[in-house]
């Protein structure tokens, strides 16, 4: 099928398929299962998937030569396996270097044009994750690239995806990968958002029942409004195709984000969730965490997270 072309903010043509990615993998059972999922992404052809593998600089000398050379092995095999379920003209590459996971992953990244990350992440959650995040986490806030962060067997294409989308974001950005991680023909996607009702919760003895869950059922209908807006007006800057614009079921709720977002995956038995970060970093970030670090943390599906762009990238 030919596929309809979307236009960026500059007017540039996206390609629908991704022509590099960089798969870092621990060599843990789950590497078997990040890169089967990297595999059935949609691939350009001549597409390069870099296999990327850091060693801790803190081994002792002897320690890391020996870590090498096991990691070059467990690569060479992963290579030969996910090249046997590729198109001939697939590159798959394997790198081992030496170096902090975050920001030798980030490197990697910017070196190799990477459009994607897909990488896996634990489901423990240890002191140090709390505080600093998870690896998948710090290479989202150094790598400034979109992450696929991937925790489900894949089984073929995606088929039960959500996107969570925040009005004050940049729709565009977001819905732009996610029709790229999603080619035609498209499941429907779930929408969902959690919305706020100012000053929920105050008692005022002359407001009735009625009146107060009308002052609710307002703002879930503005909610609803906004979103619409900002997908519509996602679509249109993109100058997406009839085969490019999905269908869509709306999960709007009254609630916090983390919440929402996450009892919405459990019920909709989601296997694949898109949202936005704000990109928080720092001190800020380490004690108050994200909205998008919360519920990778607590989401059992898949969670491809799309950073904010850098500034002066072109994002108006």
């Amino acid at each position: 099928m030919t596929q309809g072309r979307v236009w960026d903010r500059a007017g540039r043509s996206i390609p629908h398929d991704f022509r590099s990615l960089l798969i870092p993998v621990d060599l843990s059972p789950a590497t078997e299962r990040v890169v089967e999922r990297a595999a059935l992404l949609p691939l350009a052809k001549n597409a390069q998937l870099t296999l990327l593998h850091v060693v801790p600089r803190l081994l002792s000398r002897e320690a890391r030569r020996l870590a090498e050379s096991d990691a070059t092995k467990a690569l060479q095999h992963a290579v030969r396996n996910v090249a046997a379920k590729l198109p001939e003209s697939v590159k798959v590459m394997p790198s081992v270097k030496v170096g902090v996971a975050a920001a030798e992953i980030a490197r990697h990244a910017r070196s190799c044009k990477a459009e994607l990350i897909v990488m896996g992440r634990g489901g423990g959650r240890t002191l140090r994750d709390i505080f600093l995040g998870s690896t998948a986490e710090r290479v989202i806030r150094k790598g400034q690239l979109p992450v696929l962060v991937v925790r489900l067997q894949p089984h073929g294409a995606y088929r039960r995806p959500l996107l969570a989308l925040d009005t004050d974001q940049a729709a565009q950005d977001v819905l732009t990968l996610t029709l790229r991680v999603l080619p035609p023909p498209r499941p429907q996607i779930g929408l969902v958002h959690a919305y706020d009702v100012p000053y929920h919760g105050l008692i005022y003895p002359s407001l009735s029942p009625d009146q107060g869950q009308e002052f609710r059922h307002h703002y879930r209908q503005k909610a609803l409004h906004d979103i619409a807006r900002a997908l519509a007006t996602a679509l249109a800057d993109m100058k997406a195709s009839h085969d490019d614009a999905p269908s869509w079921k709306s999960h709007v709720r009254y609630g916090s984000p983390r919440t929402v977002i996450a009892d919405t995956v459990a019920k909709a038995g989601a296997d694949l969730l898109v949202l936005g970060t704000h990109g928080r970093a720092g001190v800020a970030h380490a004690l108050l965490g994200t909205v998008a670090g919360d519920v990778l943390r607590e989401v059992p599906c898949d969670v491809l997270v799309v950073p904010p762009r850098p500034q002066g990238s072109g994002r108006s």
